[in-house]
């Protein structure tokens, strides 16, 4: 059917009753057609979503991937399959970043044995692995199964990286991650000591340069103490809030966030942080019997301090020391 030889109007009509797939695939059989297309549907091509690509299953495919929003919030996702294999990872995005002119986020998923990341310009990668039998970190480019995880590994390069279950590798995560959000869900015995060592290898500016949040849930299977939290604060020299008032909110963005319901990482509060040394940046710090979160904020700590002394009095916190 030659869409040209009708009316504006009428292409337009015709244009919004075709899912964005089939608009794709159109915008390739002409300039014309593509033209036409962002012409007339400028508004619907500029919503923002994002390309999901899936490799390493016997079905390769990408998707379309569209948010539907409520009042501002991601209540919904609905995922248009593109039919075809996935070959040249950065030649397609160019191609939907040429049709797509509104905001799209690049999401690569893989159930591939052997993982090497895409150099890809803009793609931010995110893993999710809920148990060792579906992931191991060997299956990652730059691990070396004789000689163990090495520091320069690309599986610490991660921007969003979410572990449950992965025992002894969360002592090498903790050490070497490079990205900027980590959730890690483990079963011990774990060596306390490694998370203060966490905390000094930030404040002294030695690593996790660009972490936002961390969080370490610990599950307690045996008859463990929970983590120390008085020894670890002594010994890494973290400040302490006035306990009379609460301790600011912080929250970040999820890296992959356009991809669930929430779009920023758990909130929570502390009274105690610490300081980096190169640039007097601020992270709060909570320790609460087997969980540990680290939250990075951007800002000094002067304007941390002047930001924490604005917060709402603590009225519970002011009963028990009146009763002290």
């Amino acid at each position: 059917m030659k869409h040209t030889k009708y009316p504006v109007l009428v292409q337009q009509m015709i244009f919004e009753e075709m899912t964005n797939v089939i608009l794709l695939l159109l915008s390739l059989g002409s300039f014309n057609v593509k033209k036409m297309i962002k012409l007339t549907q400028k508004k619907r091509l500029n919503k923002p979503g994002g390309m999901v690509f899936c490799t390493g299953s016997p079905n390769e495919e990408i998707y379309i991937s569209n948010i539907i929003y409520n009042q501002g919030k991601p209540v919904r996702e609905i995922q248009e399959p593109i039919l075809g294999i996935v070959r040249g990872l950065n030649v397609k995005k160019d191609w939907f970043q040429d049709f797509f002119e509104g905001e799209r986020e690049y999401l690569w998923r893989t159930h591939a044995n052997k993982i090497v990341f895409p150099e890809v310009e803009g793609l931010s990668i995110c893993i999710s692995a809920s148990s060792p039998k579906n992931i191991s970190i060997k299956h990652f480019e730059g691990y070396d199964l004789m000689m163990g995880p090495l520091k320069n590994s690309d599986f610490y390069k991660t921007e969003c990286l979410r572990v449950k279950g992965l025992g002894s590798v969360v002592l090498d995560i903790l050490r070497y991650n490079e990205g900027r959000q980590v959730e890690i869900s483990c079963c011990g015995p774990y060596k306390y000591l490694r998370l203060g060592n966490f905390i000094n290898r930030w404040k002294t500016g030695a690593a996790h340069h660009k972490l936002e949040y961390l969080s370490i849930d610990i599950y307690n299977l045996m008859d463990w103490s929970p983590i120390p939290k008085a020894d670890i604060l002594e010994y890494t020299g973290c400040g302490k809030l006035d306990e009379s008032k609460f301790g600011p909110l912080h929250t970040a963005p999820l890296v992959c966030g356009s991809h669930y319901r929430t779009q920023t990482t758990p909130s929570f509060w502390s009274h105690d942080y610490v300081v980096r040394e190169t640039d007097n940046r601020v992270a709060s710090v909570k320790i609460e019997d087997f969980r540990f979160i680290f939250g990075v904020w951007e800002m000094t700590e002067r304007e941390f301090l002047e930001m924490s002394a604005k917060e709402e009095p603590n009225l519970l916190e002011n009963l028990n020391l009146l009763f002290d």
